[in-house]
């Protein structure tokens, strides 16, 4: 009889981050408004040098019905998650975002202009700007895709600055014997 692994473990293995590249989960209410959107911001991501983007049209397994627990997991090992926004949000597209959120990941929250939102909507983009949540309104595929390249390569370089600057702090005070 052979051991169990615990649950968190077995998600790491099933869902864990890729090693890779950057995944970044694409998260929207599906075949609604935001279909073609949700193409070319995967584009976008896939564009941006060591980023892949996860969405379900492209990479949920073959014979998966559409799944909140495997959504939830993936959104929750990404190393970031854009919500496309068009109107009202689904349960399931609150629980990716709460996911990446858990799991730290960067999130970017990109709303179609002159999109009308429901108060709960409106309500949860103003709680989610007063954190490191990014959000920007769009107006077409074009402008939107310039967005998503433009915040995905901003991050890579704020990481390396941030990055440069924790090597600094560690370094000794005086000079060096080098």
């Amino acid at each position: 009889m052979g051991r169990k692994v615990s649950e968190e473990l077995r998600d790491e293995i099933v869902y864990g981050r890729d090693h890779d590249h950057a995944r970044v989960f694409i998260s929207s209410r599906m075949r609604t408004t935001l279909d073609a959107e949700r193409l070319v911001t995967a584009g976008a991501v896939d564009r941006v040098s060591g980023h892949r983007a996860w969405f379900w049209e492209r990479d949920a397994a073959v014979g998966e019905l559409h799944s909140e627990h495997e959504c939830v997991k993936y959104a929750k090992t990404s190393s970031g998650l854009i919500l496309l926004v068009d109107g009202g949000l689904s349960p399931i597209v609150y629980a990716e975002y709460l996911a990446a959120r858990e799991g730290g990941a960067n999130r970017y929250i990109l709303i179609r202009k002159d999109a009308e939102l429901p108060e709960d909507v409106a309500e949860f983009i103003k709680d989610q700007q007063v954190s490191e949540v990014v959000t920007r309104n769009f107006q077409n595929a074009d402008e939107l895709d310039s967005l998503v390249y433009d915040a995905l390569s901003r991050a890579i370089v704020r990481a390396m600055t941030l990055a440069t600057i924790d090597r600094r702090e560690r370094l000794p005070d005086g000079p060096s014997d080098d």
